[in-house]
């Protein structure tokens, strides 16, 4: 019951933070672009967000960042990144 609640927890923080986060700069774009290829494609391709529901993603979001060890500002500017490339604001990061 606790996990559940814990993940219900995180999907709506993830939800919050990625509706009120301001558009991403062009420095923050590249930074996370880095970010992207150093914690995220040294180990696995590019899986398109937009093919998972929210919560999936988010859930997937999570797992990805324990097991990367990011940082929370390094997990805060790629989750704000990938919302915004699901938004169709930025382009992929490949």
């Amino acid at each position: 019951m606790r996990c559940l609640f814990v993940l219900c927890w995180g999907v709506l923080a993830a939800a919050s933070v990625a509706a009120s986060a301001p558009d991403l700069s062009e420095k923050e774009q590249t930074a996370a672009r880095k970010l992207y290829v150093a914690k995220c494609a040294k180990c696995h391709r590019f899986y398109e967000p937009t093919n998972y529901t929210e919560p999936n993603w988010q859930a997937w979001m999570g797992k990805m960042s324990r097991k990367s060890k990011l940082k929370p500002e390094q997990e805060n500017l790629l989750t704000r990144f990938l919302n915004a490339y699901r938004a169709g604001q930025v382009s992929a990061p490949r």
